[in-house]
Parts: structure tokens; sequence; C-alpha cells
């Protein structure tokens, strides 16, 4: 008993600490692209932190499996290099009650993987689409930030305004490079047609176009002037159709997008323990070689592991690959890999003892 508690908790806090990690690379670095798309007018600088907090179990769905790995490989493996599992085999420790302790750990992660790929993360991703559609219909006007100057349209549009008052902005300043011209007004507001386009008016100001063309040019006076506003083009797009639906909604729909999307799910699920069974073997080092000799390897495993999984779902989705064997056969596979590894990888002395 005392010994299953040690090994749980030295692979769970393992596990912890290196999905910490992960999660802080992983978040940074999206953060880091939504910033520049805010920054270019693309999207609101207000849902940022909602559209990362709706992406988190989506993101850890996949982490978390890889950290297992390593916190198994890890928790394990220093065990081996401090040739304490020879002292353990020696007390009649065997393969299968090392395996059955590291099961107990891996069934957290997996309840946890399971309420994560089947119900937070469909969840999430509906929020996200929910949030990008209603980002979708507003304009680069609607997300100006008073005193700025905006780069928008993939630079080809500069925009600014000097303050915002009851939706109107005040001292506006728009240089649209594609058409050559320069818009200066007192005041401008966004308003949407009849026919659902949307369109900025200027009122009280100046039309020069032709400045950059280096020969004559036309400035004119307006009292009011409406600029039609292209389609936004985000840069962060909604979660196809499939990711947001209930599991109940995959079931019923039955087309073969849908029957890649559950398989998937459940097939993230079933990933942790399948890992699990692979990262006992793989964890058996010498001393010589220290706790970090097997990382490489293990962790481009989990590669071709889930690649396989990501290449069957894309084949099932587009109807190339039968619902049986589906995603299913990756599993059977890498099931089949880990019982050869834990069968064949151990000392003569521990598989005596098993």
């Amino acid at each position: 008993m005392i010994i299953t508690r040690y090994l749980s908790r030295q692979i769970l806090s393992t596990t912890l600490a290196i999905t910490l990690i992960l999660l802080v690379v992983v978040v940074l670095g999206r953060m880091l692209n939504y910033l520049a798309d805010a920054s270019q007018g693309e999207l609101d600088p207000n849902v940022l932190m909602l559209v990362l907090s709706y992406r988190l179990p989506d993101f850890l769905q996949l982490i978390l499996p890889l950290a297992m790995l390593l916190g198994i490989l890890l928790a394990l493996g220093r065990l081996y290099a401090d040739s304490e599992m020879t002292v353990l085999a020696a007390t009649g420790f065997s393969p299968l009650k090392l395996l059955g302790i590291t099961s107990l750990a891996a069934s957290v992660v997996t309840a946890a993987v399971a309420l994560l790929s089947l119900q937070l993360a469909p969840q999430g991703s509906r929020k996200v689409s929910e949030l990008l559609d209603v980002q979708q219909n507003l304009s680069e006007f609607d997300l100006l930030v008073p005193g700025i100057f905006q780069n928008t349209a993939n630079g080809d549009r500069t925009t600014y305004a000097e303050s915002l008052v009851d939706g109107e902005m005040q001292t506006v300043f728009l240089h649209d490079g594609v058409n050559n011209r320069v818009i200066m007004a007192e005041s401008a507001v966004p308003i949407k047609g009849e026919d659902g386009r949307r369109f900025v008016l200027f009122r009280d100001g100046t039309l020069a176009t032709g400045m950059n063309s280096g020969l004559e040019y036309e400035v004119t006076r307006f009292d009011e002037l409406g600029l039609g506003l292209a389609p936004r083009n985000l840069g962060i797009r909604p979660d196809i159709e499939e990711k947001t639906m209930t599991n109940a909604e995959l079931s019923t729909a039955g087309g073969p997008a849908q029957v890649a999307e559950l398989q998937w799910r459940w097939s993230l699920v079933l990933l942790v323990p399948l890992l699990a069974l692979l990262a006992v073997p793989l964890s058996r080092v010498s001393p010589r070689q220290g706790r970090f000799a097997k990382l490489v390897p293990a962790i481009l495993l989990y590669m071709l592991y889930l690649g396989l999984l990501l290449m069957s779902r894309d084949w099932l989705a587009e109807a190339k690959l039968p619902v049986m064997p589906g995603l299913w056969w990756v599993h059977i596979v890498f099931a089949i890999l880990g019982f050869l590894l834990f069968t064949g990888r151990w000392p003569a002395r521990l598989s005596a003892r098993g």
C-alpha cells in the first residue's frame, strides 16, 4: 500500500508539473497569434481571454496524455536509475504489480481526458464559434481603439480616431492603400444597410485621391460619405460543425464526418491507458543511461500514435475508411505493441517473479 501511494503520487505530481509547463507554452503561443490579430483590428481585444479560456479543454485533452506518458517515464525511470527497482524486484515486486499501480494513476488521467474530450471541449468549441460569429459581423471600425493607428486588411488600410463618443468616432483618419485614397472627417459611424452590407458613414471631411501616384491628385470636400466594408477575414477560424456537436447529436447524425468526430473523442480517452501500457516497459533504463534516456523515443512514439489517429480520422470523415475498423485499428496496433514490449523487455528475474 505504501509503495502504491508513493508511486501514484510521483506519477501524478510529475504529470501535473509537465501539464502546466506544456499548457503555458501552448497558451502563450496562441495568445501571441491572437494579439497579432487584435492589433490588426481582426479581433476584439476584449474577447481574447474568453477565446483562450474556451480553448483550454481542447489544449488539455492533447497535452494530458503526453504529460502522463512523460510523467511515468520520469517517475519510474528514476527508480531504475537509482537501482530502487532492483531492490523492489528482490522483495517480490512483480512487473504486473507495477503495471497495476501505474494503471491506478492512469485512471485519474483517463477520467480527466474523458471529461475534457466528451463534454468540455465540445462546449468550448461551441462557445468559440458563437464568439467568432459575432466578431465576423463587426467591422474594423467597431473594434477601433481611440488614439491608436490601426493597420487592417493585411496592412492595406490604416485607420485612426481621436475619441469615441456614444458609438460615434471623432476626428477620423483613413488611408486606403489599395484604392490610393485618404479620408479625413470630423466624425464617422458604422452602419448596416437593409441588405445586410456594412458601411461606415463619414461626416464633414475631405477625400483625397491619387496622392501616391506622383501625378495630380484630387481633394473633395463632403458633408457625408459612405464607404462599403468588405467582409472581415478573421485570423481565427471557427471550429468545424462536428466539433461543436454533442455526443448524442453525433450519434444521431451518423454521417462520416460525425462518426469520425465521435470516434476521435473516444480515441483520446482510450489513448491514455494504452500509453500507460507502453510507458511501463519503456521506462526501464540502466543506471548509466539515466532517467531521461527514453524520453525522445517515447515522444516519437506518441507523435506516431497521434499522427495515425489524425490521419485515420480524416480518412474516415472523407469516407475513405470504413466505420469498422475506423480509428480502432490504430489502438489495436499499439495495444499489441505495448503487450510485446511489456512481455519481452523485462529482465528475466522480474519476469519470473511476475
